[in-house]
């Protein structure tokens, strides 16, 4: 028999993976903070659909009520495997590109995982008594029905890597810059994940199934935490008031301070080289917060901060084109900060120069 302790830990982890998605669901789905409550839609817009899937995992409640049933571990690592690389599709898909809604028929991708998994949750119930040799095919069909989902992640992460490339420096806006720096740390995790749950599936092993279940409570709470950021803030009316140039507020001397700071941090420490460069670095960087560096930017004549990024950019690209005749567009562009080639052209065109290749000219 299995001793009481090793049933009560495999419990207890199993346990806190359900409620940990459930607090997901509930942040997902009440949370608001205050700080962009007004803006809350316009900013996170995947975020009751992500919550709906968090409440799903209380389809694992199966193996929760039959730990050490070989039947409900079977049904739980199928389900992992197939819901999780559908559950990726689904929310990569509705946070990094929200503006691209799918119509109601493209949601068939959904009918397979349902067809499969829909058998052994009855089986692991006890609701039927599946033919002999059912767990074998049970394995092919699961990973028939796998592999297109693993192909379909795989081709989201090469999409979410050319959005990033296409990223124009010039014109996206300080709160689109959480998604591009969170999107190159994320890129290609759902796809490290799903050979981590083919290893679980194919282990089919009660303690590989323990240590997946903390790797996703950590990967759960983790996400919920980052997606939500709640550094990230939107500008009041006030702020835009100064960005827009109509009102100032800063003390003469303070503004000489910062404008100074500013003035080393560009010329000096040449800080719009690094690549995805965001305000809320620089005011680290000067020791400041977000309205006086608005209006320092504002004053210092630059329509806003990628556009006073842009500007050194563009400036320190030709000199670089003059200098050193002998360098490849591209490693320009890579000192500069920019993304690419194509991004410095861009940015060339935006501010009425002639293409960096007719300067090398």
């Amino acid at each position: 028999m299995r001793p009481d302790t090793t049933y009560l830990l495999l419990f207890a982890v199993s346990l806190t993976f359900i409620v940990s998605h459930l607090y997901g669901w509930v942040l997902k789905w009440f949370f608001r903070p205050n700080a962009y409550r007004e803006h809350f839609h316009e900013l996170f817009p995947a975020q009751r659909a992500v919550g709906v899937i968090y409440l799903l995992q209380l389809c694992e409640l199966p193996w929760l009520f039959h730990i050490g049933n070989p039947d409900a571990l079977l049904y739980v690592n199928a389900f992992a495997l197939l819901f999780f690389s559908l559950q990726m599709l689904v929310m990569c898909e509705l946070y990094f590109f929200p503006h691209n809604p799918h119509p109601l028929k493209d949601y068939w991708i959904i009918l397979p995982v349902a067809l499969v998994l829909l058998p052994l949750f009855l089986q692991a119930v006890g609701l039927i008594d599946m033919p002999e040799g059912w767990r074998t095919w049970a394995f092919v069909l699961v990973t028939i029905v796998f592999i297109p989902y693993l192909a379909l992640n795989i081709r989201m992460a090469l999409r979410i890597g050319r959005a990033i490339r296409q990223v124009n420096e010039s014109t996206y806006a300080d709160s689109e810059d959480f998604p591009v720096s969170f999107a190159r740390y994320i890129q290609w995790v759902p796809t490290l994940l799903l050979v981590l749950l083919i290893f679980n599936f194919y282990a089919d092993n009660m303690w590989v199934k323990c240590a997946r279940d903390i790797l996703f409570i950590g990967a759960s709470v983790w996400f919920c935490i980052a997606t939500l950021n709640p550094w990230r803030k939107v500008f009041s009316e006030r702020e835009q008031e100064i960005i827009a140039g109509t009102s100032y507020r800063l003390p003469a001397k303070r503004y000489k301070e910062l404008s100074q700071r500013l003035d080393h941090l560009l010329a000096e420490e040449h800080i719009f080289t690094e690549p995805h460069i965001t305000i809320d670095i620089l005011i680290q960087r000067m020791g400041t917060n977000s309205k006086y560096i608005a209006e320092v930017i504002r004053r210092s004549g630059y329509q806003s901060f990628y556009d006073m990024i842009c500007r050194h950019r563009v400036e320190y690209a030709i000199r670089l084109i003059q200098e050193h005749p002998e360098l490849r567009l591209g490693d320009i562009a890579d000192r500069c900060g920019f993304s690419s080639p194509s991004s410095m052209n861009k940015a060339f065109k935006a501010q009425g120069k002639e293409l960096p290749s007719e300067y090398r000219d």
